[in-house]
């Protein structure tokens, strides 16, 4: 099937996920620069990279494709001296996603950017709290009514029963993002 609309998409992401497609084909490292390749992504916007481990090429290729960026290092929930709020973060993140045509962006929230919970890959070395990573998707799903959520890279502790400890706690956090983003976008009716 070919994809015929164009979209923008936001990512909360330790990685930012725009290797080279040469890298080894279709992957999650480069799921937004294969969907730019084909012309599906109009622009593209990153918060909570870690320097760490993104590679100088891909950050290149970002920066090259004038897609929007944060460091981890360069926001903090208090706003410290010149540093954005979490708040304004997302602020700037929906400016630069902003296009003439108004089209609304999608948003992937990577479980690797949250500290402490079990990912499929590349779990990262620092990251946002859980409190900080649903703020940020209450206020870009608040803000942007984005047509899709994508909660990618959680994958529970195969030594831990599923109904414990850090899985437990996986399922449930995916489940409150999934409610914040059809609280947010949905409008229901009051009875």
């Amino acid at each position: 099937a070919v994809v015929s609309t164009q979209s923008t998409g936001g990512n909360l992401d330790c990685h930012g996920d725009y290797k080279s497609l040469e890298e080894r084909g279709a992957h999650s490292g480069n799921g937004f620069s294969f969907l730019n390749a084909i012309g599906c992504l109009k622009k593209y916007a990153v918060l909570g990279l870690t320097p760490y481990e993104n590679r100088e090429a891909m950050m290149e290729r970002l920066i090259t494709t004038n897609c929007w960026y944060r460091f981890l290092d360069d926001i903090t929930v208090i706003g410290a001296t010149g540093r954005p709020t979490l708040y304004q973060t997302v602020v700037d993140m929906t400016r630069a996603l902003e296009t003439d045509g108004g089209e609304v962006p999608g948003l992937c929230v990577d479980i690797d950017v949250t500290e402490d919970l079990p990912t499929v890959s590349c779990p990262a070395t620092l990251g946002l709290t859980r409190l900080q990573v649903h703020e940020l998707t209450q206020e870009f799903t608040r803000y942007n009514k984005p047509f899709f959520l994508l909660i990618a890279e959680g994958m529970p502790d195969p030594h831990t029963p599923l109904n414990e400890g850090v899985n437990r706690t996986l399922g449930k956090y995916q489940s409150t993002l999934v409610s914040c983003f059809l609280t947010n976008c949905i409008s229901v009716p009051h009875i």
